[in-house]
């Protein structure tokens, strides 16, 4: 037997089956209520419009219906298994009044009462499938007991042997239509009280528009703190190395050699120094190992001679290098480099996978102190833009006391 009618078949017997029918019967009850409530309150209000009362009762109408209504919206989630989302505006005014009253002109308000409205016809229909259903099955298997508790010579053909045996596929045609009918009813639910497609383009514009000016943000804050690393640390040693060739080449001239020996040994841990920072800082800019060997090589580079040491898991199914591979290795680097200045870690954790849904999730995990704040303008507040310019989102869970963990979600660019 096939799983597809295994699953057929043992739709019945399922939770499933159970919370479809309890989704029914809920459904008459919240169809009568609502109903009954925005008919009567809206009415009400209606008719006191021409008194100050009616503007205040249809504000609060409009109020309990979004709480009704979201009450809806998780049951509709649970038939659709999908979340249903709200998409009312915020309070608009320039008054606390007009602010209190914008409630009136959300079209999402008007979608709840609409919904209320055609809640009662929908959940009675709903209501009287699946009990239609589960009646026919306990009917056959108590056909039986019926015909016993006739009077002697009335028979009905054998109706009591065969009622049983029809009662299962009975059970499974009912159980599909009840399914059937509860989700027609969850998607009308989610039309009328979740996003429509306008209010879904508005908001993706919005979304892209604003992380695409926090991408430029954080492409000048990237900017600004390479200026102000070539200018603290680079050119400062640069400037001192200059120096102390300087005062060597006096003493030499003076026939001071011992001197100018010391200049030219500080000279040398000056350029030294002054190397190691523009490594450092092109390291920050564009590694090229990430490019030339993938992400991998590239951590494995970055955590190598560091103290604390790093455990290091990396599992990729590829090692090409795009956009979001790059954020996932600067993702790391900002969170290693706070651990290590900041939290005072003595144990770190870096661990960079691919899920199931095609997302490249960088995970890093210290026992330091907490207390990371990513809104108090420190270096995640760049990387947050960073990640939502891909569609990312960049997760810091840092209590007081730690462990501190920094994780970054970036989907498929395709």
């Amino acid at each position: 037997m096939s799983p597809t009618l295994v699953t057929i078949l043992r739709r019945p017997l399922t939770a499933d089956c159970l919370r479809d029918t309890a989704y029914a019967v809920v459904a008459i009850v919240t169809g009568v209520v609502g109903f009954s409530f925005v008919i009567s309150a809206a009415s009400t209000a209606f008719s006191l419009a021409i008194v100050i009362v009616g503007l205040p009762l249809a504000v609060l109408v409009a109020h309990v219906d979004k709480w009704w209504c979201r009450f809806e919206r998780t049951r509709a989630a649970q038939i659709l298994g999908r979340p249903v989302t709200a998409t009312y505006l915020p309070p608009r005014g320039d008054s606390r009044l007009g602010r209190w009253l914008s409630i009136l002109s959300d079209p999402q308000t008007w979608y709840d009462g609409v919904w209320l409205i055609v809640s009662l016809p929908l959940g009675v229909a709903t209501f009287a499938l699946t009990a239609s259903a589960w009646w026919a099955v306990f009917a056959l298997l108590t056909q039986p007991i019926f015909d016993w508790s006739l009077p002697p010579g009335v028979d009905f053909a054998g109706s009591s042997i065969v009622a049983p045996l029809l009662a299962p596929l009975v059970a499974v045609v009912g159980a599909w239509l009840v399914h059937g009918a509860v989700f027609v009813r969850a998607r009308i639910a989610a039309a009328l009280l979740g996003p429509r497609r306008a209010d879904v383009l508005q908001q993706r514009v919005e979304t892209l528009s604003e992380t695409r000016a926090g991408a430029v943000d954080a492409s000048v804050t990237e900017l600004q703190r390479v200026e102000r690393d070539l200018h603290d640390g680079a050119q400062a040693r640069l400037v001192a190395l200059a120096m102390d060739l300087g005062m060597a080449e006096q003493r030499l001239a003076n026939a001071d050699p011992a001197t100018a020996l010391e200049h030219v040994t500080a000279a040398r841990g000056q350029a030294r120094a002054a190397m190691a920072d523009l490594r450092d800082l092109v390291r920050g800019i564009a590694p090229s190992i990430l490019n030339d060997r993938g992400l991998d090589a590239a951590l494995t580079a970055l955590i190598s001679g560091r103290n604390p040491p790093v455990e290091l898991r990396v599992e990729l199914r590829g090692t090409e290098v795009t956009a979001r591979e790059t954020a996932a290795y600067f993702v790391v680097a900002e969170a290693l480099t706070n651990a290590r200045k900041h939290a005072e870690a003595t144990r770190i954790s870096v661990r960079v996978w691919e899920d199931a849904a095609d997302r490249l999730v960088a995970e890093v995990v210290d026992d330091g102190v907490g207390g990371a704040d990513p809104e108090s303008g420190s270096g995640l507040t760049g990387l947050r833009k960073r990640v939502a310019a891909l569609d990312g989102t960049l997760t810091v869970t840092s209590p007081s006391g730690g462990p501190t963990m920094v994780r970054a979600e970036l989907p498929c660019a395709s």
